[in-house]
């Protein structure tokens, strides 16, 4: 198998170079370049449109947080999640761990790279043989939009960056959208990118949000290969509801202290994007 250096290119004078080998290539028909690579160190990964999604070395950092920290927050396990994006089923696989689930709704749209995700790295997505789980193949913001009101405690949004498909998922719209579907006491989550990079996302994602839900939070997690801490928003339909976790879960990464310590943000991004 050929072997390479491969560069993603983050921002204009910085990137990250993988010693790969290409597993699989094609423009998916929703526009987007798909390739998976594999490395002796990061193992397989996917990339779309350029940019590393997550590998198989530290996914799970990710899929944990993203699942966990919200779902501590509650005051008792959701019966019903909403899953927006996360084709490749790591959200899902967290989900399926969580005692009382119910009823899953899982919307991605594009199925080119689900099928890609699902035969090349089978390993690390959840069980799409779920009896409580809908997978749907659309558009996250037309779903959401005709979803009933009041039907979901939690609600994870696992997109990639407002650029291309996803720039709907970005919008004031979308978040009166996920404030109407979600119940009372309900939360939603999302990957808001790397502050260190890309500021103007979490800050205009921020203030976006903040219209619509009460309060707001902002968590971080470190995801080596992304090269800087991702940031999250976390929204809560009810001011009650505070970053304390109320549940206790561990996974590899995941663990009560490490959710307490995600909300400790540091003084540039209190300054800088979220005053």
């Amino acid at each position: 198998m050929t072997h390479y250096w491969w560069r993603e290119r983050i921002g204009r004078d910085y990137g990250h170079a993988y010693r790969v080998s290409l597993i699989y290539e094609e423009r998916t028909p929703a526009g987007q370049h798909l390739q998976i690579f594999k490395n002796s160190l990061w193992g397989r990964f996917i990339v779309l449109d350029g940019i590393v999604q997550f590998t198989e070395r530290d996914e799970f950092i990710y899929h944990e947080t993203i699942v966990f920290t919200p779902v501590a927050m509650l005051s008792s396990p959701p019966e019903a999640v909403l899953i927006i994006g996360g084709g490749d089923g790591g959200v899902l696989r967290e989900v399926q761990k969580l005692s009382g689930v119910k009823r899953i709704l899982q919307a991605e749209l594009d199925l080119s790279v689900f099928e890609a995700c699902h035969k090349y790295i089978p390993e690390i997505s959840g069980d799409y043989g779920d009896p409580r789980l809908e997978f749907r193949v659309a558009d996250g913001l037309s779903v959401v939009k005709g979803l009933p009101e009041a039907s979901f405690e939690v609600a994870i949004v696992d997109c990639t960056d407002p650029v291309g498909p996803a720039k709907s998922l970005y919008t004031e719209e979308f978040y009166r959208e996920l404030y109407r579907v979600l119940k009372p006491q309900g939360v939603f989550v999302q990957q808001a990118s790397l502050p260190g990079f890309f500021p103007e996302i979490l800050k205009e994602a921020y203030a976006l949000a903040s219209k619509v839900f009460p309060r707001v939070y902002v968590l971080r997690a470190p995801v080596p290969c992304y090269g800087d801490e991702i940031a999250f928003l976390l929204g809560v339909k009810s001011p009650e509801i505070s970053p304390e976790p109320r549940q206790t879960f561990r996974g590899r990464f995941y663990n009560p202290e490490v959710h307490k310590a995600s909300f400790a943000l540091p003084e540039w991004w209190l300054r800088e994007l979220l005053s």
